[in-house]
């Protein structure tokens, strides 16, 4: 396949995702309509937890595509096998604005806090699998070093470690689970691997 339709598919599906994020916060219906300011100002604050998982989300999901294309800027050719295992990436990626919406909802409920879980370990699973078919057929181009796919593949492989962690720990104390969920968008947030290969092509 083309890489460059195969990158834009994927990017139109990152934008779709990111975009259905806002309709998780949500006001309730006003009874009598319309409500007072006071009863406004009240439903606003209450809302609380879904802005925060919305950004939580947000970033999540950026940091996700921006993974994807400095990933993908060093691969130099496209198969069958990654698109599917990209397909499952994308159609685990659609999922979550559903889990944040109810994690925003529901935010110190174990079934929330477990399905946000489980969503972002399908995403890393999805991820790590790929990387790893990119791995063994040679798909990357011939200037990138082994150090950078090695840093690359343990960054991932964190990644994905942690999130399970995280989920498990969803099912005891939900609070702690938020908070390592908001640690390893933290942690995705300095460049390693393909990305510090880029940074330093870059400058």
């Amino acid at each position: 396949m083309s890489k460059s339709r195969f990158e834009a598919f994927s990017d139109g599906v990152f934008a779709f995702a990111i975009t259905l994020l806002i309709l998780g916060v949500v006001l309730p219906e006003f009874h009598p309509s319309p409500p007072t300011e006071n009863a406004l100002t009240l439903a606003l604050l209450h809302l609380w937890p879904n802005v925060l998982v919305y950004f939580l989300s947000f970033g999540v999901i950026g940091i996700m595509w921006q993974n994807h294309h400095a990933l993908y800027r060093l691969v130099c050719r496209v198969d069958r096998m990654t698109v599917f295992l990209n397909l499952g990436l994308l159609a685990a990626t659609v999922f979550i604005p559903f889990a944040t919406s109810t994690l925003g909802s529901y935010l110190l409920m174990r079934p929330a806090a477990a399905l946000y879980g489980l969503t972002l370990t399908l995403c890393s699973t999805m991820y790590n699998l790929m990387l790893n078919h990119l791995v063994r057929s040679g798909a990357f181009a011939s200037h990138v070093g082994e150090a950078t796919i090695r840093q690359t593949v343990v960054a991932y492989r964190v990644g994905w470690a942690t999130y399970a962690i995280a989920m498990l720990v969803s099912l005891v104390a939900p609070a702690v689970s938020v908070t390592l969920y908001v640690l390893i968008a933290a942690y995705y947030l300095v460049p390693r691997g393909v990305d510090t290969d880029l940074r330093e092509q870059s400058e």
